[in-house]
């Protein structure tokens, strides 16, 4: 049968697969999302959402149904048949002790007649060919039920992979869309969780609550149908405090009192839900312990701090024991109560059967007798299920509420749209007058920013550690948009510009490139899809990184799983990066810490490559080590507390004496300038 009821396993419950960080029980301060309380289940809204993703699979849905019915049906009806051959074979046994008195009667008369006689009188030809009838049809309705099952699973399981894809594709795209304030809320494996994992639960919850439910109503209906044709058989009437009462009432009676479980059950799952919450912390605190303390256990031996971590890890155990043996019990009595009432049922219905059955005067129909019990857990069988999606549903919320959550969380490009996606743009890039803060209540990081970066020319954008210049760069490409004040890019402000369409002239080097675990070709045309390995060798030779890496042993080329860029070199990763943003061939190029992990021999013999791959494009570079920037740069823009408090040539500035210059002398030591007097003066 389709559609059993649901047999929950405490040992994969919902809360395996979430994980939100917690400390100490607790939830951190960076996952908002453990720190709500649960939110009431809105029935309308699960329902609407369910809907519009069946629309994926309609048909497929819609076959599911009918199949699923017809192989209930066969085991129903052959049920029936069953019960019809019962009848069949009593009437035949009663019709033949009726016979017996008239045959005898006439032993006197000669053998002819009695033979006669019993041709005419015995019923036996006509009863057999109704057993014959009835029992074929029972075996051909118990081979189609059969037979049915592998169609019935192959279009469900066809059915959930197409919807669980839709919704994880959805869920992935959404996720790919958001601003960098989304990725502090959720770290890299709550994500992987929710889009791989619990998208898949979503679904399959979804679907229990949207098509389950009419399947099972339907299967209830007619299977009542036939409890209420064969209590009819048995009596008409039947006196009930002395009422008369029709027999036919008494099976809906019946089903009516066990969808009172269903009920109850949906209340008891207002406690699974917490208790699935509870499980789920824990299990995000043990993946997070876990993950930082396999990723650095070089630092964990060198400050002897096994011990340390192994007691956390032990704490954390304990809780998720409470936890699961919490859960175990409040799934155990779920279950209990989810089986009750198929008990009850049976009982009811078979005692009911046979107090009928021998109220009535003469022969007593067993074979009506068979049918009802043999339906009575076919009849609890909807009933179950309806009660095991109302356990999944409650089980599995804290899944939907993080899927609900992401899916719903709208993009900076939902709230703030541009208008402007120009194919071509000046390369002129001036700032008027910026005020820019994370949130009304943290401090300003630009207060009046105002400065003009040299067209083609290559700009260092110098001041202190945490004064915000990655986070104007990540205003230039709308990341996050100013309070006031404009940043015009190719002359229009950077707010009139689609994300796409700025983002199509503006490229970015990150301090930390990203590179993934396919081939050299796939990890470039990120930023040029439609790019032929023609036009990608010619810019690699451009860029010098075509001879870095076919230098390498074993050389590297485009068809070679580059492994995430395991083996390559700080500055080597850098000037692949270099390369795949000038292969959309932007107008202004953004370098972000371009010497970060590189040491002083690698980062100097980069300037000539960086030099010549940015030629004639606006250039403006953040680095901590100034004197490279001295080195590379040929204007300056340096500034303090989010004003900009000089800017001009190195020269110039230098000469002024200015911050530039301290930070130079601070780059090089703090006692550069007494050393350089020193050497000068001893020369």
């Amino acid at each position: 049968m389709p559609n059993e009821p649901m047999a929950l396993n405490p040992g994969k419950p919902a809360g395996d697969r979430r994980g939100e960080k917690l400390t100490d029980g607790k939830p951190a301060t960076g996952s908002s999302q453990v720190r709500k309380p649960m939110r009431q289940i809105k029935w309308g809204r699960l329902w609407l959402w369910g809907w519009n993703l069946l629309q994926v699979c309609r048909p497929l849905v819609l076959l599911y149904i009918f199949l699923s019915l017809a192989q209930t049906l066969a085991g129903n009806f052959a049920a029936q048949f069953l019960g019809e051959v019962q009848n069949h074979l009593q009437a035949a046994a009663d019709s033949g002790r009726t016979e017996q008195p008239i045959i005898m009667a006439q032993t006197d008369g000669n053998q002819a007649d009695v033979e006669q006689s019993k041709s005419a009188v015995g019923p036996g030809n006509v009863q057999r060919v109704d057993v014959v009838q009835a029992y074929s049809l029972w075996v051909l309705l118990a081979v189609i039920g059969i037979f049915l099952a592998v169609p019935v699973r192959w279009i469900a399981t066809k059915m959930d992979l197409t919807m669980s894809n839709r919704l994880r594709g959805q869920v992935f795209d959404r996720v790919l869309s958001q601003s960098p304030e989304f990725f502090f809320e959720y770290s890299g494996g709550d994500l992987v969780t929710i889009i791989n994992t619990q998208s898949v639960e979503t679904q399959m919850t979804l679907r229990q609550i949207i098509v389950d439910p009419v399947l099972q109503l339907l299967v209830l209906i007619i299977t009542t149908g036939q409890m209420i044709y064969n209590f009819g058989k048995l009596s008409g009437t039947i006196d009930l405090l002395g009422v008369k009462v029709p027999s036919a009432v008494l099976p809906l009676f019946i089903v009516l009192l066990a969808l009172a479980f269903p009920y109850l059950i949906g209340k008891l799952g207002n406690r699974l839900s917490r208790i699935g919450r509870q499980v789920q912390a824990t299990i995000a605190e043990l993946s997070s312990l876990v993950t930082s303390a396999v990723l650095s256990p070089e630092e964990i031996q060198v400050m002897r701090s096994e011990r340390l971590f192994s007691a956390k890890h032990r704490t954390i155990l304990r809780r998720s024991l409470d936890a699961r043996l919490r859960q175990q019990t409040a799934v155990s009595a779920i279950n209990i109560l989810n089986q009750l009432p198929t008990i009850l049922v049976q009982i009811l219905l078979l005692g009911l059967g046979l107090w009928l059955a021998v109220q009535v005067n003469g022969t007593v129909p067993v074979g009506n007798i068979v049918v009802i019990l043999l339906l009575a857990p076919l009849l609890m069988q909807p009933i179950s299920a309806l009660s095991g999606c109302m356990v999944m549903l409650f089980q599995s919320f804290p899944s939907i509420e993080r899927v609900e959550l992401v899916l719903n969380r709208k993009t900076r490009s939902e709230e703030r749209p541009g208008t402007l996606a120009p194919a071509t743009m000046t390369p002129s890039l001036d700032v008027r007058d910026v005020v820019f803060a994370y949130s009304p209540d943290s401090q300003q990081v630009f207060q009046g920013l105002t400065f003009r970066a040299l067209a083609k020319q290559r700009t260092g954008f110098v001041a202190k550690m945490g004064e915000g210049k990655t986070t104007f760069f990540k205003l230039v490409l709308r990341f996050y948009d100013p309070q006031s004040g404009q940043i015009l890019v190719g002359g229009s402000p950077s707010t009139d510009y689609t994300f796409d369409g700025i983002r199509q002239h503006v490229g970015m080097m990150s301090q930390f490139p990203a590179f993934f675990y396919d081939t050299l070709r796939e990890n470039l045309r990120m930023a040029k899809p439609e790019a032929t390995d023609e036009e990608l060798e010619a810019l690699c030779r451009k860029t010098g990184v075509w001879d870095i890496l076919s230098a390498k042993r074993p050389p590297i080329s485009l068809d070679t799983e580059l492994a995430a860029g395991r083996t390559l070199s700080g500055g080597q990763k850098k000037l692949l990066a270099l390369t795949r943003c000038l292969l959309r061939e932007p107008t202004f190029l953004l370098l972000d810490e371009p010497t970060v992990g590189m040491d002083n021999e690698e980062k100097f013999q980069l300037i000539d490559k960086l030099r010549t791959a940015t030629e004639g494009k606006t250039v403006m570079v953040v680095d901590h080590d100034v004197n490279w920037l001295l080195q590379f740069c040929d204007y300056f823009v340096v500034m303090d507390k989010g004003k900009v408090v000089e800017q001009g040539t190195a020269q110039e500035l230098l000469l002024r004496q200015g911050l530039l210059y301290h930070l130079y002398l601070v780059s090089q030591g703090p006692r550069a300038a007494e050393i350089a007097t020193y050497v000068a003066r001893s020369g």
